[in-house]
């Protein structure tokens, strides 16, 4: 039957190909599979240099799909590579593996200071391994029923956080090619050796599945000089010095959250224009409100996330976390986050575990051993710096989330399966959330245990 509804896949096309097929059929009666019959390499590259390059029509890259393996490169630059919000990763877990000394990225110093960054980093990861087998004696001890997956995984993830950010991991990342692009700018224009080198590397690799689609991609004055320009107006107009030290601020929210969801989940299912919604929803009582609520939420199945129109009202967080909670919490793209550098100022966490095995001076004095190393290095080479830290010391980032995300951030996270630190984090920002929309956080599954 001509008119037969069809839907297949068309995986066996190269990258490049797949995006000018979908492309061709906005002018084109043909089937998907009949424009790919017409098309070639060479044909396709053509294509992507006249509408993708020539006249700015970056929507048909998103069409090729890359899949790019990337070995070898420190912590620090999974987090850049990660704040790409349009991509899949995963990457080596430092809960379930262990790290060694063999593998850590150096930045070029001079030699005095290669010297003291290599000593610092071999000390710290000497003091990892030997740790390892002290935990596991107490994990044992501790936890008798345990298997010993079980307890090789709660060993590594007691000792995590000792890991400095310079250890080298592993990284997988599935991207189109339109949000690649901006990823290897991004890398290139980055102030760190190590990321203009992944990025110019990730390009070459690229290039090879989709040569036109990132080939024009460089350095981006406007990113790297305003970055600059900034940081140096920073500098001025702020005071460096650290003050609070609350782990989870609520610093910005809509007064009139449930206001806003009512607004849309009315305009959803009406035909009248957003101001009249608003203004009929101003005159309903709080208990109208309320009710209205609790049915777009009550049928919610275990696995079921809130209604899309819940993504109308936001909140702001200021949170301060150890770096290796962060890289969990970085995870959840859909939600802003700006983050701040990696410095020791604001000290760092011991996992209790650790203090009940008795390990702690060992822990203690690695983490002085490298702020010291830090604050040495950090007068010649302040960005280099940051690879020194272990996972331990806290960081700041601001994360804008709307009330949809929050739902499942903190459900996922407060988890009892999850780490310790980042189940705090979920924990205090579901406080903080609740203080001030108690009905609405009456609604989000949290364990505060």
């Amino acid at each position: 039957m001509q008119n037969k509804r069809r839907i297949y896949t068309l995986n066996s096309l190269p990258p490049e190909v797949t995006a000018v097929t979908f492309a061709k059929c906005s002018r084109s009666s043909e089937t998907f599979d009949k424009i790919a019959e017409e098309l070639n390499e060479d044909k396709s590259r053509k294509f992507h240099e006249k509408w993708v390059v020539g006249y700015g029509h970056s929507s048909v890259a998103e069409h090729a799909v890359l899949s790019i393996a990337i070995e070898n490169v420190s912590i620090l630059a999974t987090k850049v590579l990660e704040d790409n919000r349009l991509a899949s990763y995963t990457e080596k877990s430092t809960r379930y593996q262990q790290f060694d000394k063999s593998r850590y990225f150096k930045p070029r110093l001079n030699e005095q200071l290669n010297k003291l960054y290599q000593e610092t980093i071999n000390l710290i990861l000497d003091k990892y391994t030997e740790l390892i087998p002290k935990m596991a004696e107490f994990i044992k001890k501790k936890y008798q029923s345990h298997t010993e997956i079980e307890i090789k995984n709660k060993v590594f993830d007691n000792l995590r956080n000792m890991l400095p950010v310079s250890v080298l991991t592993n990284l997988g990342m599935t991207i189109n090619a339109r949000n690649l692009e901006y990823a290897i700018v991004k890398l290139m224009t980055h102030t760190l050796k190590e990321m203009q080198e992944i990025g110019e590397e990730i390009k070459e690799a690229a290039l090879k599945i989709t040569p036109t689609l990132v080939k024009y991609t460089e350095y981006n004055k406007y990113l790297g000089e305003t970055a600059k320009e900034l940081e140096e107006e920073t500098k001025k107009i702020l005071d460096q010095v650290p003050e609070s030290t609350k782990n989870v601020s609520l610093v910005e929210y809509d007064k009139d959250a449930e206001d806003k969801i009512i607004n849309a989940l009315l305009y959803r299912f009406s035909n009248l224009p957003y101001e009249k919604v608003k203004a009929k929803v101003k005159s309903m009582s709080e208990q109208e409100k309320e009710d209205l609520i609790k049915k777009s939420l009550e049928k919610r199945g275990k696995f079921d996330a809130p209604l899309r129109e819940f993504e109308h009202t936001y909140c702001t967080f200021d949170i301060l976390v150890d770096y290796g909670a962060f890289r969990d919490i970085q995870r959840h793209r859909i939600m802003t986050q700006t983050n701040q550098e990696f410095t020791p100022i604001y000290g760092f966490d011991i996992p209790k575990e650790v203090e009940e095995a008795g390990l702690d001076r060992d822990y203690i004095e690695c983490m002085k051993t490298a702020k010291n190393a830090y604050r040495i290095i950090s007068e010649t080479f302040p960005k280099e710096a940051q690879y020194l830290l272990p996972m331990a010391f806290k960081k700041r980032v601001l994360i804008k989330a709307n009330l949809r995300e929050l739902f499942h951030f903190i459900k996922l996270r407060s988890s009892k399966h999850g780490h310790e630190s980042y189940r705090k984090i979920a924990q205090d920002m579901y406080k903080e959330l609740a203080n001030v929309h108690s009905f609405l956080a009456g609604f989000i599954k949290v364990d505060l245990d």
